[in-house]
């Protein structure tokens, strides 16, 4: 078996640890931004008394999970140019992945007369 310092020399100089590095970043950008949606749908849930039952153990599972992810991986980002560079590319792919999902930013539910008679 290789020693370690060989088998990471082999990975940079074939490219592997720059295409790891695209994959990893890629990947958590779209964890970011799924987790954005997951929270935005579950306050919808959660005001709307929708968030019940199975779902609401399962999303508070998902919950706690993601923010394990999210810890142990910002203990990868250690400079502020790199964070700054991070909050940017979210921002940006944020931006673009809602205008291709047509899942708007800046929704407002519906203005809806209550009916005296549901109450």
């Amino acid at each position: 078996m290789k020693p370690r310092k060989q088998l990471i020399d082999a990975a940079v100089a074939n490219g592997s640890i720059d295409r790891m590095n695209m994959l990893l970043s890629a990947a958590h950008l779209l964890n970011c931004e799924a987790n954005c949606l997951v929270e935005e749908a579950s306050d919808l849930m959660t005001e709307n008394g929708l968030l019940l039952g199975d779902l609401k153990k399962l999303h508070n599972d998902f919950v706690r999970v993601a923010d394990k992810y999210f810890k142990e991986f910002a203990t990868l980002v250690t400079t502020d140019t790199a964070k700054m560079d991070l909050f940017s590319d979210l921002d940006g792919f944020d931006s673009a992945f809602r205008e291709w999902a047509k899942v708007p930013n800046d929704w407002k539910p519906k203005d809806v007369p209550s009916n005296e008679t549901d109450l």
